[in-house]
């Protein structure tokens, strides 16, 4: 739903709370809300508390990126870990690429990643 795609000024707790606490405000509250990082899954995970929601069972959060402090979250985060490596390495090709042949294609390139279900999506694995 295009109402339900809100931004994040910065990558931080805080706008992940303010993000999610204005979407649990709306009319038509989520049952699952994907952060673009875990930072912003994790203050998403506080909004929904102070909301007087369950994680997972009335609101699914997931993020994006493994972070150590996911693991030991109450619930465990579920997120998307993505190869940061070969992230690094795409992005010197592409920019290389892009100064030495301003006019060439934009490539789109899909970086390897894994799931990882935990109990914030009520899929622990363990």
């Amino acid at each position: 739903m295009p109402g339900h795609l809100l931004p994040a000024r910065h990558d931080r707790r805080a706008d992940g709370y303010r993000a999610a606490r204005d979407l649990f405000a709306g009319p038509d509250r989520p049952d699952a809300i994907f952060c673009l990082s875990d930072p912003l899954a994790i203050g998403a995970m506080r909004a929904a508390f102070d909301a007087g929601l369950r994680v997972p069972a009335d609101v699914a959060v997931i993020g994006v990126g493994d972070i150590e402090e996911g693991r030991y979250s109450r619930p465990t985060l579920s997120t998307v870990a993505v190869d940061t490596r070969f992230l690094a390495r795409e992005a010197v090709a592409r920019l290389a690429t892009r100064i030495g042949q301003p006019d060439a294609a934009v490539a789109e390139v899909v970086a390897p990643h894994t799931v990882l279900p935990r109990e914030s999506t009520e899929v622990a694995v363990s």
